[in-house]
C-alpha cells in the first residue's frame, strides 16, 4: 500500500476515507466463530490486570471509529491480527511527533495472540 499511498496529498486521502467510510460494506466473515464470545468481552471490558482499556472506549461500542479512530467493524479477522502482531514492525513513528496509533502501541503489545484472535475474530463479524 505504500507504493501507492505515499503520493496521495491530504485532500485525496480524505476524499478516500470518506468513501470508502460511506460504502458501510457488511462483513465477509469467516473468522472462527467460537472466538467471538470471547472477543466480544475483550472489546468491550478489555483486560485490566493487563491495563489494556476496552476497544469500545476508542473505536465505538460497535466498531465503526469516529474519524480519529479507525472503523474495526467488519474488517477481516486476518488483517486485524497480523495488525496487532505486528504492530511495531508496521508503524514508523516519529517519536518527537507521534500520530494517534501511536496509542495502540503499549495495547497491542499487552494482549497475548489468542486475545488478539479472539478480538479480531469478534470485530470481523460486526456491521
Amino acid at each position: 500500500m505504500f507504493n501507492v499511498a505515499h503520493v496521495l496529498n491530504p485532500q485525496m486521502i480524505t476524499a478516500l476515507a470518506a468513501h470508502f467510510k460511506d460504502l458501510d460494506a457488511k462483513p465477509l466473515g469467516g473468522a472462527p466463530k467460537e472466538l467471538v464470545a470471547a472477543g466480544k468481552t475483550l472489546y468491550e471490558e478489555g483486560v485490566p490486570d493487563a491495563n489494556v482499556p476496552p476497544c469500545s472506549s476508542c473505536h465505538g461500542p460497535e466498531g465503526k471509529g469516529d474519524g480519529t479512530f479507525p472503523r474495526l467493524a467488519g474488517q477481516l479477522h486476518d488483517y486485524i491480527f497480523r495488525k496487532l502482531v505486528n504492530w511495531n514492525k508496521e508503524r514508523d513513528q516519529d517519536r518527537s511527533k507521534p500520530d494517534t496509533s501511536a496509542i495502540m502501541e503499549p495495547i497491542a503489545h499487552s494482549l497475548t495472540e489468542p486475545q488478539i484472535e479472539a478480538v479480531a475474530a469478534y470485530v470481523s463479524y460486526l456491521e
